[in-house]
C-alpha cells in the first residue's frame, strides 16, 4: 500500500528526523525565563481588580459576564425603513454550511411570495413521483426555493470543478502551495459565494421546497462532506497520474481521454450524492407545483427547474453585481479569487471594491425600494470544510459570541456589546484593514437585510434588521439587530441589482481587468 501511494503521488517517503536547526531551549535568548514568570505572578497578586476578574471569569462564560446592558437597551428592534414582506417561516440550515444558499433563497422567496400571494396554508399533497415520470410537489409554507436541490448540484459541480483543477495543474508539484491548498480545501465542502449561487441557478434552476425536500445529509452535511472529500482526493491523485502518463506518451488527445476518465469518476460521485440526498429532478424535467394562495384559491404550475427560476421566481439573480469592501486594496476596481468556483463554464466570481459609504447607500436604496439585501460578513467561522465534522450552527454561535461582538442567542450585533478592557486591562484594537492583513477576519457567513433605521436628523443609518437562517428559535425569533458600527467593521459584501449601481461603476464591473487574489487570501474563504 505504501509503495502504491508513493507511485501515485511521485514523492519520496522519508523517515522523520529532528530538525537540523533545533537548539536547546536554555541557549535561546528569546525564551520565557522563570524569573519573568515570577515577576508577572507577583505583580498580578497585588492587583485587586485582577483577582476579582479571575474569581468571576474562571467560573462562567466571559461573553455573558462582559455583556453591556446599555448596548442591548439601545439596540432596539425598531426600524423606520423595511421591506413590506418577510419570508415565513424562518429558514433553518441546521448543521450545514449552506448559509449563502439559504440567504439567496430567502431573497428569492420574498419575490415569489409576492408574485403568487403566498402565505401559510395546508399541505395539499406530499412530494412524490408520478406515473408519467413528472415530479409533483405541494408547499405547506410557501417556500419557493429548495436549498437541498441547490446543495445537490453544488456538490456535484464542485466535484467536477476540483477534478478540472487537478487536470489544469497536473504540471505542478504536489507539494506546491496551490496543490496543497487544492487538496486540503477544495474537494468537497458546503461553502460558497453569491456568484457561485447565481451560477447554480443559471445552470440548474430552482424548485419549490417540497419538490425536493431535505434529507438527513443535507441538514447534517459533515458525514457526507468527509466521505466526498476523501474520495475526491483519491480520485484527484489517480486522475493526475493518468493524465501525466498520457502526456508523457504524447497522446494526441490526452486531455479529452483524461476527461472521459473524469466522467467515470463523477458518476461515482453522483451515485453517492443520490444515495444520501435522493435523486433530484433534472434541470429540464417537468414538475407540477400545487399550492393555495392567501385567499385560499388553488393554483397549479407545470414547469421545469430552469423555467421556474427564469419565469416564476420573480427575481432575476443574474441581474446583480457583487459589491465588496476590502480596505487593503484600491477601490473602484474589480477582484476575483484564483480557482474559486463551482460550475465549470459558469458565472465568473467578480467583486467590485467600493468604499463603505457607497455600499451602504446602495443597500439603503434597495430597502427603500422594497428589495431585501443579501450580504456577507464575518461569522468568525472558517470554511465549512475546515469544520465540517462539527455542529456548525453551535460553533458559529460560540465563536461569534466571544470574538465578533455578537450575542446570537438574543439577536445583537454591536461592537460595544462587551467591555474586554474592564476585565483584562487590554482591548482588541485592530481595525478592519489590519484584521484582514493579519487573517483575523474573513467572510464566513451570509444573511439578509430586511430593514434599516435611519436617524431623522443626520439621515445616516443607525441599525440594521437582519434575517438569519438558524430557525425561529435562534436569535430574536430568527432576526438580529446590527449596529451601523458593526456593519462598518464586519460586513464585506452585498449583492445588488444592476439598476442600483451607478453607470460608471457598472462600466468598471463589466470591462475592467480583474485583479486576481490567491486562493489562500483572507477574502477567499467561503461561507
Amino acid at each position: 500500500m505504501v509503495l502504491a501511494l508513493r507511485e501515485i503521488v511521485n514523492v519520496p517517503i522519508t523517515t522523520p528526523h529532528l530538525a537540523a536547526n533545533a537548539i536547546p531551549a536554555e541557549k535561546v535568548d528569546g525564551t520565557i525565563k522563570l524569573e519573568t514568570i515570577h515577576d508577572w505572578h507577583d505583580d498580578l497578586a497585588s492587583d485587586r481588580h485582577y483577582k476579582l476578574a479571575q474569581t468571576i471569569l474562571c467560573h462562567t462564560n466571559p461573553a455573558i459576564v462582559l455583556g453591556s446592558r446599555d448596548a442591548k437597551i439601545k439596540d432596539d428592534m425598531l426600524f423606520n425603513t423595511a421591506v413590506s414582506l418577510e419570508g415565513e417561516p424562518i429558514a433553518n440550515q441546521l448543521s450545514s454550511g449552506r448559509c449563502w444558499l439559504f440567504a439567496m433563497c430567502n431573497v428569492v422567496r420574498i419575490f415569489t411570495t409576492r408574485k403568487f400571494n403566498l402565505g401559510k396554508f395546508e399541505l395539499s399533497q406530499a412530494s412524490r413521483r408520478t406515473p408519467f415520470s413528472h415530479w409533483r410537489g405541494a408547499s405547506a409554507d410557501g417556500s419557493p426555493c429548495a436549498q437541498s436541490y441547490l446543495f445537490f448540484y453544488d456538490h456535484l459541480s464542485k466535484a467536477n470543478w476540483f477534478l478540472e483543477q487537478v487536470l489544469d495543474l497536473a504540471g505542478d508539484k504536489l507539494d506546491s502551495r496551490k496543490m496543497q491548498f487544492l487538496f486540503s480545501e477544495l474537494p468537497a465542502q458546503d461553502g460558497g459565494q453569491w456568484d457561485l449561487a447565481v451560477s447554480l441557478v443559471e445552470n440548474f434552476g430552482l424548485v419549490p421546497q417540497h419538490v425536493f425536500p431535505e434529507s438527513w445529509s443535507s441538514s447534517n452535511s459533515g458525514v457526507l462532506d468527509t466521505l466526498l472529500t476523501s474520495k475526491l482526493r483519491e480520485m484527484g491523485l489517480h486522475l493526475r497520474k493518468y493524465f501525466r502518463q498520457l502526456q508523457a506518451q504524447q497522446h494526441p488527445d490526452a486531455l479529452e481521454v483524461a476527461r472521459r476518465k473524469k466522467e467515470e469518476m463523477l458518476k461515482v460521485i453522483y451515485r453517492i450524492l443520490t444515495i444520501n440526498l435522493g435523486t433530484p429532478p433534472k434541470p429540464d424535467q417537468l414538475f407540477l407545483w400545487e399550492f393555495k394562495d392567501k385567499k385560499g384559491d388553488y393554483q397549479t404550475i407545470q414547469t421545469t427547474p430552469l423555467e421556474f427560476a427564469r419565469i416564476h421566481s420573480g427575481y432575476d439573480v443574474s441581474n446583480t453585481v457583487s459589491l465588496l469592501h476590502d480596505p487593503r486594496n484600491p477601490f473602484r476596481e474589480t477582484y476575483t479569487i484564483d480557482r474559486l468556483g463551482n460550475v465549470v463554464g459558469g458565472r465568473d466570481l467578480v467583486f467590485l471594491n467600493l468604499p463603505m459609504p457607497k455600499i451602504k447607500r446602495v443597500a439603503i436604496a434597495m430597502l427603500k425600494a422594497d428589495i431585501p439585501v443579501w450580504f456577507g460578513c464575518d461569522g468568525a467561522l472558517a470554511s465549512g470544510n475546515r469544520f465540517r465534522t462539527f455542529d456548525i450552527e453551535r460553533l458559529i454561535k460560540l465563536v461569534l459570541a466571544v470574538d465578533k461582538a455578537s450575542d446570537t442567542d438574543n439577536g445583537f450585533m454591536d461592537t460595544k456589546l462587551r467591555d474586554f478592557e474592564a476585565a483584562y486591562g487590554t482591548e482588541l484594537q485592530l481595525d478592519k484593514k489590519e484584521r484582514l492583513l493579519a487573517y483575523d477576519t474573513s467572510m464566513t457567513h451570509a444573511m439578509m437585510f430586511t430593514g434599516v433605521h435611519i436617524d431623522p436628523l443626520s439621515k445616516l443609518p443607525v441599525r440594521w434588521r437582519v434575517e438569519n437562517s438558524w430557525g425561529p428559535e435562534a436569535c430574536n425569533k430568527g432576526f438580529l439587530v446590527m449596529t451601523d458600527e458593526w456593519f462598518d467593521e464586519y460586513v464585506f459584501q452585498i449583492a445588488a441589482p444592476r439598476e442600483f449601481v451607478d453607470h460608471d461603476l457598472l462600466d468598471i464591473y463589466d470591462n475592467a481587468q480583474h485583479h486576481v487574489l490567491p486562493m489562500w487570501d483572507t477574502l477567499a474563504s467561503i461561507f
